[in-house]
């Protein structure tokens, strides 16, 4: 088995995982909306397809996200949505709420690498409640 992340050691400090926790407000509001979708256009016989927008927050949180550490380079994502830590932190609110800041680490750089692959990967997250629980458990890490 492949080495997942180069360091396994990843420590985060107060002030990362207080950052990500931040955010916690925001994903709980259930008015919240990540990004929204702009309608399939048409005119003259020119369709214009859809484009999205993210809310001011959840630009904010994306760059958090990289500028805290959140993001982990190294680590081979697609292979780790394969196991069971990855599917129990993704669908089993028990499992998150007994995540590691690492943990969290890990679930982060999926979902925003996904992200570059499945457009709306992070507002599915968000709208399901993943964010939520990622935040909310950084919370408790505090």
């Amino acid at each position: 088995m492949s080495a997942l992340v180069k360091n396994a050691d990843i420590a985060f400090s107060k002030d990362q995982i207080r950052a990500l926790a931040d955010f916690w407000p925001v994903f709980a509001n259930p008015k919240f909306v990540y990004e929204t979708q702009d309608e399939v256009k048409e005119k003259k016989g020119v369709i214009t397809m859809p484009s999205s927008s993210l809310s001011p927050e959840a630009k904010a949180f994306n760059k958090m996200i990289y500028q805290q550490g959140w993001v982990l380079d190294g680590f081979d994502w697609p292979e780790w949505t394969q196991t069971d830590e990855f599917k129990d932190l993704f669908s089993k609110p028990e499992a998150l709420a007994k995540a590691s800041a690492h943990q969290l680490a890990k679930l982060l750089t999926a979902l925003t690498r996904k992200e570059r692959f499945c457009e709306g990967t992070m507002a599915s997250a968000c709208s399901d409640g993943l964010l939520a629980g990622i935040t909310q458990r950084a919370g408790m890490l505090l």
